[in-house]
C-alpha cells in the first residue's frame, strides 16, 4: 500500500512541477522536468508494481525488492491481501471460534490471545495465523529457527510444551512465561546444567487398561525401527506385552524397575502370576503367548520392547521415572495453570535418537490426552486457552505420532508447530505417507533460507504456483514458477517463504525472541531466565521396588530381578550433583506438583 501511495504522490509532483515551469515560459526548466518527472514516476511505479517483465536473474531481483520491504513479483500476495488475509480484522473474524471465553473488544485488541505472529510483510503488515492451524517449519541448522518459535512461544496465552536438543528454549522464554504460570523442566541428561524439577513414573495409573494401553503404544512406537521389516506390525505386538507388564507392575505396586526387570529377563511367568491374581486372565494369556512364539519372532518382539526401555540402563535416566513423595507432575494442574514444560534432550551414538526419546513421547501422549480431554467439557469442544506443542528435532527426541494427532488436535485447543530440517526428516521417521500428511495438516508451511534438499526446494516450488511473464524480445506472455528453486534457496537471511492453506505465497521477515521488548526488559532486570527448584539429585535412588502387597505365590515367579541384593544399574544411587535449577544458584518458585502421574 505505501509504495503505490508513493507512486501516485510522486506523479502528483512531478505533473505539477512542470505545468509550473510551462505557465511560466521556462521551457528549458520544464523540459528537465518532464525529464525529472518521468524518471520519478518510473522509480516510483517500480517501487510499487513489480511488472510482468522477466527479470534476467530472478533471484537478485527478489533480494532486492524482499529488502527494500516491496512486493517480490506477481503471484506473491498483495498489501491488501496481506491485510485482508493475514491480518488483525482477519484474526478477529476467526477468533470467536478459538477463544469463545473471550470478549469481542478483547479478541480485537488483543490478537496475541487467540493468533500467533508468522511474520511482516513488507515491512508493515503483521502477518497472524489462528491458534487452530498449525505450522511446519523447515530449515537448516542455525537458520533462526528456534528464535521463530521462541517467539510464539512468548506470547502464547496458554500452557506450552516445548521440546529441544539444548536449552536455548528455556533461556529464551522461561522468565517471561513464569509470570503467566509455573515452568517445568525434564532434563534427564542433565544438557546445559539446567536440572529437571520433577520426576515422572509412567507405570502409576497403568492398573487402569486403557491407561497402560496408551501409554505402552507410546512407547513401542516411538522405537525407530529403520531397516526392520513391518515395522509397524513389530510395534504393534511390542506394545501388546508391554501394555500387559505395565498394568502387571502397576497391579503389583511396581515401577519401571519391575517392568525392565521382566523384559531383560525374558520373565513373563511372574507378570502372568500377578495378572492372574488381579483377574487380568485375558493379558495373563496373551503374554504367555510370547513363549511359545517362534524364537526370531519372540527376539524381535523382545528387541524392541528392550530398546524402549534402554535409558533404565543408565542409572541417572533411570532416577528420572522414580519420583519420591512431592516430586512428580499432576498434568490437570499443569494445564490449568497455563504453565510451561521444557523436555531437554539429546540424541548419543549413531542412532540419531536420544535414549529418552520413548520417555518423552509417553509423556507428550499423555499431556495430549489429557488436555484433548478437559477440552471436550468446555465449550465448543476445545481447551481454553489452547495447548501449544512447539515440537522442536522432534524426530530425534519426541518422536510421536504427529501425523495422526494433526488430523483432529487445531479442533480440540491443541497447536501442533512441528520443526524440522527438511521433508527427507520426516520421512525417515513417520514414512512418506507419514511426511505428506503432515504437510497437508498444516496449514501454515514455513522455509527459511538455506535449505540445501532438491526434494524440499521443488515442493515448495511447486507450492507457489505460476504466473505470467514477458521475456526479453516477445510479445506473448509465458508461464513461469512464482518461485524457483534457487529463489527458495537463496532468500534474505531472516526472511522465510510462507504458504497459508489457499493464500497467495509471501516472503515474510520472520521475528526472532531475542528482539522481544519483553525478553530485552526481562534481561536488563536480570528476569529472563527463570530460577527453579530442581529435584534433589543427591537424593539416591530407593532401594529395589517392593510390592505394596505380598508378592504373590505360585510356580515360575522369579521376584529375583529386583531383589534388593542384585546390582543391577537402575539400583544405584546418581552421583550428587549441583541442585540448582538453571546453573546459577538454585533460589527459584517452580518445583514439582503433587504425585509421580
Amino acid at each position: 500500500m505505501i509504495p503505490v501511495v508513493t507512486a501516485i504522490v510522486a506523479t502528483a509532483f512531478a505533473v505539477h512541477y512542470v505545468l509550473a515551469f510551462w505557465a511560466v515560459g521556462q521551457l528549458a526548466s520544464a523540459a528537465a522536468g518532464v525529464i525529472t518527472a518521468v524518471l520519478a514516476v518510473r522509480v516510483a511505479w517500480w517501487f510499487a508494481f513489480p511488472g510482468r517483465g522477466l527479470p534476467r536473474n530472478r533471484v537478485r531481483a527478489m533480494r532486492i525488492r524482499v529488502r527494500l520491504g516491496l512486493r517480490p513479483g506477481p503471484g506473491h500476495a498483495t498489501g491488501f491481501e496481506c491485510w485482508w488475509r493475514w491480518g488483525r480484522f482477519a484474526a478477529f473474524r476467526r477468533s470467536r471460534r478459538a477463544r469463545r471465553s473471550l470478549p469481542a473488544c478483547r479478541r480485537y485488541w488483543r490478537p496475541s490471545e487467540h493468533s500467533f505472529l508468522v511474520g511482516w510483510a513488507y515491512r508493515t503488515h503483521r502477518q497472524l495465523a489462528p491458534s487452530e492451524e498449525h505450522a511446519v517449519v523447515m530449515a537448516p541448522p542455525r537458520a533462526r529457527k528456534t528464535g521463530w518459535v521462541a517467539k510464539v512461544i512468548l506470547h502464547w496465552p496458554g500452557p506450552v510444551v516445548a521440546t529441544s536438543t539444548k536449552c536455548d528454549l528455556f533461556a529464551l522464554t522461561s522468565g517471561i512465561r513464569s509470570v503467566l504460570g509455573p515452568v517445568h523442566v525434564f532434563n534427564p541428561q542433565r544438557i546445559g546444567g539446567v536440572l529437571s524439577t520433577f520426576r515422572w513414573n509412567p507405570i502409576r495409573g497403568c492398573e487402569v487398561v486403557p491407561v497402560a494401553i496408551r501409554r505402552a503404544d507410546a512407547f513401542a512406537h516411538a522405537v525407530s525401527q529403520k531397516g526392520v521389516e513391518d515395522a509397524t506390525f513389530w510395534a504393534g505386538k511390542a506394545s501388546d506385552y508391554l501394555r500387559a507388564y505395565f498394568h502387571a507392575a502397576a497391579l503389583a505396586g511396581g515401577d519401571m524397575r519391575l517392568v525392565t526387570g521382566w523384559v531383560l529377563s525374558h520373565d513373563t511367568a511372574g507378570a502372568e502370576e500377578v495378572l492372574h491374581r488381579h483377574g487380568s486372565d485375558e493379558w495373563a494369556a496373551q503374554l504367555a503367548q510370547l513363549r511359545g512364539q517362534a524364537a526370531k519372532t519372540a527376539e524381535t518382539i523382545r528387541m524392541t520392547m528392550s530398546r524402549a526401555l534402554a535409558f533404565m540402563g543408565d542409572p541417572v535416566l533411570a532416577a528420572s521415572v522414580l519420583p519420591s513423595e512431592g516430586q512428580g507432575l499432576d498434568i490437570g494442574e499443569f494445564l490449568a495453570a497455563n504453565g510451561t514444560l521444557y523436555l531437554v534432550a539429546e540424541a548419543v551414538g549413531g542412532g540419531g535418537e536420544a535414549p529418552v526419546a520413548p520417555l518423552f513421547a509417553c509423556m507428550a501422549a499423555e499431556i495430549r490426552y489429557t488436555a484433548a480431554l478437559a477440552g471436550s467439557v468446555q465449550p465448543g469442544g476445545r481447551l481454553d486457552p489452547p495447548l501449544l506443542m512447539g515440537l522442536d528435532e522432534a524426530t530425534q527426541i519426541c518422536p510421536c505420532p504427529i501425523p495422526s494427532w494433526l488430523a483432529d488436535s487445531g479442533g480440540k485447543g491443541i497447536t501442533i508447530i512441528t520443526v524440522c530440517h527438511g521433508e527427507a526428516q520426516l520421512a525417515d521417521r513417520w514414512g512418506d505417507h507419514g511426511k505428506q500428511t503432515i504437510l497437508d495438516t498444516s496449514g501454515v508451511k514455513i522455509w527459511l533460507p538455506g535449505i540445501t534438499a532438491t526434494a524440499t526446494l521443488e515442493a515448495a516450488s511447486k507450492l507457489t504456483g505460476d504466473t505470467a511473464y514477458t521475456e526479453h524480445g516477445q510479445e506473448h506472455s509465458t508461464r513461469h514458477p512464482i518461485m524457483t528453486d534457487a529463489m527458495v534457496r537463496q532468500l534474505p537471511n531472516g526472511y522465510a517463504l510462507v504458504i497459508r492453506g489457499g493464500l497467495s505465497p509471501v516472503i515474510m521477515r520472520i521475528p526472532v525472541a531475542w528482539w522481544d521488548l519483553r525478553y530485552l526488559l526481562a534481561r536488563v532486570r536480570g528476569r529472563a531466565v527463570a530460577e527453579v527448584h530442581a529435584v534433589d539429585a543427591t537424593i539416591p535412588v530407593p532401594d529395589a521396588m517392593v510390592p505394596a502387597e505380598p508378592w504373590p505365590l505360585g510356580d515360575g515367579f522369579r521376584p529375583a530381578p529386583v531383589s534388593p541384593g542384585t546390582p543391577h544399574p537402575w539400583n544405584k544411587a546418581p552421583a550428587a550433583r549441583r541442585t540448582n535449577g538453571n546453573g546459577n544458584d538454585g533460589n527459584g518458585h517452580a518445583g514439582g506438583a503433587r504425585d509421580g502421574r
